[in-house]
């Protein structure tokens, strides 16, 4: 719910528009209200009636409840008697004679002691190890002294203590092995069969218990205080008091429902207030109203809020959480940087921290897709990304196959050119439509725009498919910046590593959309890395172009 909340509270444009609305609604019926009001309270008032007098039901009512009080007391007394005498019978019985009827020796006594002690300690064990199913419990268990007896239960922990031992020498590897998954299962088969042994090692010791249990009390020959007559008069006097009270409340109800009139007339012969009060009600009825409406929706179509619910909800890792910075007066020293696109920040912890989730697979190579729901975003994280990789002196080229938003082109300051859509159509060839882009003083990043046309998707894969190698030779990264609808229909999928990443925002992205997106994007033969939470405002990637002047552009190496 709290998650719920603070997404409401992240749309100030719906809550604004149903509070003002609500406001005006509020403001007039205020206004209308009281004038109608004190015509309704002179017809609702009551006339002059007889009120009923409570005080004799009252009375009779106390009187009842006297008489209930003693009957339950004289039954309490009469089955405090009949349990102390069944008490002492099976005391006395207990105590005196054995099963057999004879009377219980001292090492008699002593046996069944032990054994009720091994058969209590059985049960404290199994019910641990039924709450805590580890191998300490299990281990415990076969361990017990009434277990040392069983042949099978030495054989089990013997085979336990085995498995547990090959487990941590697994474990102290790190991460997640078969054979360490194998080993647990069977671990867990031992400690079954221990409870099993167990089981039956209790079910033993019970039965030897019962051969030395005394018999049941005979009761048969002994008086007992007779219950039935207390009983009949306790229930004769509750229903007497239940029909007293009934009465009491009918005539108190009669009485609640005169009083209410009478005060609901004064209440609407008094209503209104004075302007400021009326406003100031107005104002604070809208705003709850409009959070109201905010938070519902938010419920029947909940949005992501943090990265814990990302995790909890997909089951894959969030890599970096990408969050508004202050701005630094680092970049404002030199004029590389303040010439420098707003969004580009590759010293972000955010983007810092996507980049060394990826890069940590040790690959020569690293090919990576980013997509998401928002174009900007996704073109704003694949820059970043791209840029760190160059500054880790990495050969590195930047894709933009999303024809419809063009977002790259727009957040590098591009020119137009042909891009995507040059390679496609053959009018270019890859050292012609790559843009070389410096990023800060010392890195630079290659980038192949996605053009003036709108290629299909069957050219974007077929020229991804045919020329994803050849790159890879060139180029030791390359981030492939796609639109979510080319990466759902397979995109990734043609190329030598498939990995992906998708951007999603709190408080806009819904977590149904997300589900839907992730599971569709591994059916294509996608393969996702993870998720980049956005928790900033939406680029507005159109506020931070400005024209370039033309200049000569340094053709690449050949690809």
């Amino acid at each position: 719910m709290a998650a719920r909340a603070r997404n409401a509270l992240r749309r100030p444009v719906f809550i604004g528009a149903v509070s003002i609305v609500t406001f005006i609604a509020s403001l007039v019926a205020l206004v209308v209200v009281p004038q109608q009001a004190r015509r309704t309270a002179a017809q609702l008032r009551p006339a002059t009636a007889q009120r009923p007098d409570t005080a004799p039901t009252v009375a009779a009512l106390a009187e009842a409840r006297r008489q209930v009080a003693a009957a339950d007391s004289a039954l309490v007394t009469a089955r405090s008697q009949l349990a102390q005498l069944i008490a002492a019978t099976a005391t006395a019985n207990v105590g005196d004679t054995l099963a057999t009827g004879e009377p219980i020796t001292g090492a008699t006594r002593t046996a069944r002691d032990s054994l009720a002690a091994q058969a209590a300690q059985l049960s404290r064990l199994l019910a641990r190890a039924e709450n805590a199913p580890l191998l300490g419990s299990y281990r415990a268990l076969a361990e017990a002294p009434a277990m040392r007896g069983e042949a099978s239960a030495r054989q089990l922990l013997d085979s336990l203590v085995e498995i547990e031992r090959e487990r941590e020498s697994y474990n102290a590897v790190g991460g997640v092995d078969p054979v360490f998954v194998a080993l647990t299962a069977r671990a867990n088969e031992l400690g079954r069969a221990i409870e099993a042994v167990a089981v039956a090692r209790r079910a033993d010791l019970r039965r030897q218990m019962a051969a030395l249990a005394p018999p049941l009390p005979d009761l048969s020959s002994r008086s007992v205080p007779d219950t039935l007559q207390r009983i009949a008069a306790a229930s004769a006097a509750r229903a007497a008091a239940a029909g007293v009270a009934d009465r009491l409340a009918r005539e108190r109800a009669e009485l609640a429902q005169l009083d209410a009139r009478e005060e609901r007339a004064r209440e609407l012969a008094n209503l209104g207030a004075p302007p400021p009060a009326m406003l100031a009600a107005a104002l604070i009825f809208g705003a709850v109203i409009g959070f109201g409406f905010a938070l519902i929706d938010e419920i029947r179509h909940p949005r992501i809020a943090d990265a814990y619910e990302v995790e909890r909800a997909t089951g894959l890792r969030v890599l970096g959480v990408i969050s508004p910075l202050p701005p630094s007066p680092e970049r404002n020293r030199r004029s590389s940087d303040r010439d420098a696109p707003p969004y580009i920040d590759p010293g972000a912890d955010g983007h810092q921290l996507i980049y060394l989730h990826i890069a940590t697979a040790g690959a020569s190579v690293l090919m990576l897709t980013v997509t998401g729901d928002n174009p900007a975003v996704s073109a704003v994280v694949g820059i970043n990304f791209a840029a760190i990789a160059a500054d880790e002196a990495r050969s590195t080229l930047l894709i933009d196959t999303d024809a419809a938003a063009s977002t790259v082109a727009t957040a590098l300051r591009l020119r137009a050119s042909q891009g995507i859509s040059g390679l496609t159509s053959a009018q270019v060839t890859w050292p012609e439509a790559v843009r070389h882009v410096r990023i800060g003083r010392e890195s630079s990043i290659d980038v192949v725009p996605t053009g003036p046309d709108a290629p299909t998707f069957q050219a974007v894969s077929t020229l991804l498919q045919n020329d994803a190698v050849r790159l890879a030779r060139r180029y030791d990264t390359i981030v492939v910046v796609s639109a979510a609808e080319q990466v759902l229909n397979g995109l990734p999928s043609v190329l030598p590593i498939p990995d992906v990443i998708y951007c999603v925002r709190a408080g806009q992205t819904p977590l149904a959309q997300i589900k839907r997106a992730l599971e569709d994007i591994e059916r294509t033969g996608g393969r996702m890395r993870g998720i980049v939470l956005w928790n900033a405002p939406d680029p507005i990637l159109a506020e931070v172009r400005a024209p370039e002047p033309p200049a000569a552009e340094p053709v690449p190496a050949t690809a």
